[in-house]
């Protein structure tokens, strides 16, 4: 074993703080990430947990890392997506992001037009994906795949009946 002096001991954790902090804002530069996911990607480095909360505590007071910026820039992607409400919010409690910012952000961002023309556009893009079935299997199979995807059954099987009463 060997022992380190105290002076050499500060050198060498002052050079692993700068390395990991390095390392955190290449990690940053890629995407918009949550508080939660930086802790994730510096745990993985095995820092001392009081380096590795520094280091998050500074991307934040930088603002490199914001979980409401994070949250709008991601709802925004699964909107592009068309993802509905309840599959994003699955998404961002699984990135750590409290209720009370998630609520804040899909109201802003998730209107009622949105959900809408996200739950047509699955509904077509499901039924012409069953095309060879019979209607009734066509709209049973849409209407478990949707559901089981987060929709509400009676809006699926809402928004079936009018798109097969209307021509596509």
């Amino acid at each position: 074993e060997v022992e380190l002096s105290k002076g050499k001991s500060r050198e060498l954790r002052k050079q692993i703080t700068i390395y990991a902090w390095d390392r955190l804002l290449n990690f940053l530069t890629y995407r918009e990430r949550s508080i939660w996911e930086c802790k994730m990607f510096l745990d993985q480095l095995y820092l001392d947990p009081e380096i590795s909360e520094k280091l998050v505590e500074k991307a934040i007071s930088n603002n490199f890392v914001n979980d409401e910026r994070f949250a709008e820039l991601f709802v925004e992607s699964l909107i592009a997506k068309k993802k509905n409400s309840t599959e994003i919010k699955i998404k961002l409690f699984e990135k750590h992001i409290s209720g009370k910012i998630i609520n804040k952000v899909l109201a802003e961002k998730y209107s009622a037009e949105i959900e809408e023309n996200i739950l047509t556009e699955n509904v077509i893009k499901t039924l012409s994906k069953y095309s060879g079935f019979s209607d009734k299997e066509k709209i049973e199979k849409c209407l478990n795949y949707l559901t089981r995807r987060g929709f509400s059954y009676y809006e699926v099987k809402e928004k079936i009946n009018e798109l097969i009463m209307s021509p596509l």
